[in-house]
């Protein structure tokens, strides 16, 4: 029997998707094949709660009909993203509880929100509607928000870019050995609030940015979709072994692919609101919707059509489409029903671009490099 096994980061999409992994498989594989979804929270409070929630949802399933309790497994762990001791934790517990792993989805992280600018928010709206609720400008955040790394020694490092990049990058490359031995697809959650406007590659932490936010899914975009570029091999190929010390031995094997997607605009609470200010959020949404916005999918149910779909689909459909030189994402139509969009990515072709990848790649080894030495010391 052959047992596919996907990660994934929970957050309210992160649940969603969790869901969607099961529905969709069920769907599209056939019956002697199984699925393990390994899902990460903060604490075994939430894990216990998430569980819980996923357990009923494969009630209902084998309730219209599907074998769902039979095909389909849980397991469970905790991380927080912004600790590298955490993340090198989970990424050991993985590694000797799981022969492989087919696809690992990066969809956990935050933002430094602060508030919100209402008299921008409320000029902007009546521009453009649909431009303000896709693309926002009157979202306040912090600046300089960093996180101390006091078990390895001291120093600190940017919270929101070791939340939403440095925390995956890192547990992407410790999990390369069953990475290798699975599909070996790692897939990026992105937004399409990827500005490359916010993003300043000296200051890849986003110490200084105003937007850290976007500027971490800017970078997402760039590590993601330049992977397998020339420009970036001799990091990446650093990067794709499960060690230095084995890259000749590895040569052979399967060396994973990264693919990129974005859930469109969903209503979650990743900037905190009151509960009535949530559904004015969400009603302003459905309007854009009705207007005519390709992107405000609203329910996250229906985000997650971009990352399980990389991450269920066959290998030949995704070489088909040149998946891995794409952003994929979730997209609905006026009555809000779930539809597949590839995603402009500004500056994506030519020499800068490649020169982006390259320095971006560099600098991220070059760190992933320096805190994997630290935690080495620190044990």
């Amino acid at each position: 029997m052959l047992s596919r096994q996907y990660a994934d980061l929970h957050s309210g999409l992160g649940l969603s998707i969790a869901k969607r992994l099961c529905t969709d498989f069920l769907a599209t594989y056939p019956t002697h094949e199984t699925l393990t979804i390994i899902f990460t929270t903060r604490s075994s409070r939430k894990s216990t709660t998430t569980l819980s929630l996923l357990i009923d949802h494969l009630a209902a399933l084998d309730r219209s009909g599907h074998s769902a309790t039979l095909r389909i497994r849980f397991s469970t762990a905790q991380v927080d993203l912004t600790s590298l001791p955490s993340v090198a934790a989970l990424s050991k517990h993985l590694i000797h509880s799981f022969p492989h792993l087919d696809a690992a989805i990066f969809n956990a992280g935050m933002g430094a929100f602060t508030g919100i600018d209402w008299l921008g928010c409320f000029i902007s709206l009546a521009k453009n509607w649909v431009e303000a609720v896709t693309h926002p400008v009157f979202k306040i955040q912090a600046v300089g928000r960093t996180v101390p790394q006091p078990a390895v020694g001291g120093g600190d490092i940017g919270e929101v870019f070791c939340a939403n990049v440095f925390g995956h990058y890192y547990l992407a490359h410790e999990l390369m050995p069953l990475l290798r031995q699975g599909r070996g697809r790692i897939i990026w959650v992105s937004s399409l609030e990827a500005y490359a406007r916010v993003f300043d590659k000296d200051d890849l932490e986003g110490r200084k940015a105003t937007h850290s936010y976007e500027a971490s899914k800017r970078l997402t975009d760039v590590i993601a979709l330049t992977s397998s570029l020339p420009a970036t091999k001799a990091w990446a190929d650093s990067y794709f072994s499960a060690s230095e010390q084995e890259q000749e031995k590895e040569k052979g094997e399967r060396r994973p692919k990264m693919f990129l997607s974005h859930p469109g605009i969903c209503a979650t609470a990743m900037v905190d609101l009151h509960v009535v200010l949530f559904y004015c959020m969400t009603l302003a949404f459905y309007i854009a919707r009705w207007i005519g916005s390709p992107w405000h999918t609203i329910s996250t149910d229906t985000g997650a059509n971009a990352p399980v779909h990389l991450a269920l689909a066959r290998d030949e459909e995704l070489v088909e489409t040149e998946a891995q030189r794409k952003k994929w994402g979730s997209g609905s139509d006026r009555a809000g029903k779930g539809v597949l969009r590839v995603t402009d990515v500004e500056g994506e072709s030519g020499e800068e671009w490649e020169e982006l990848g390259r320095d971006v790649w560099r600098q991220m080894e070059e760190l992933r490099v320096v805190w994997k030495a630290r935690l080495e010391e620190a044990k």
